[in-house]
């Protein structure tokens, strides 16, 4: 398969900027996530798996949404935009309740 073409620097910051407009909204399953991570780079999955130390399977498995990763697996990845797995809320249609305290 060939090598993907990679985004020019005016495609990656424009992807870059979706992409953190929708992490930061909670917009983004991990799935997505990943898929947009690898497509910022131009990387092959594999490429992609070789730069962040982990497997070509981890990543394809990841953004199959058939993946179990590990927490390192995805601070790995996650490490290289500036991010970190962590707990975050479940996103709801719903406002949630207010908390007393």
């Amino acid at each position: 398969m060939p090598r993907r073409t990679r985004p020019t620097r005016e495609e990656q910051n424009a992807l870059r900027r979706a992409f953190y407009e929708r992490i930061g909204r909670g917009d983004m399953t991990i799935p997505e996530a990943m898929k947009a991570m690898r497509e910022m780079t131009g990387l092959t999955q594999a490429e992609f798996a070789a730069h962040r130390g982990v497997s070509r399977r981890v990543i394809q498995d990841i953004e199959r949404g058939t993946g179990n990763p590990t927490v390192e697996s995805l601070n790995s990845v996650a490490k290289l935009f500036g991010l970190q797995v962590g707990f975050v809320p479940i996103r709801r249609n719903e406002a949630a309740p207010p908390t007393s305290g």
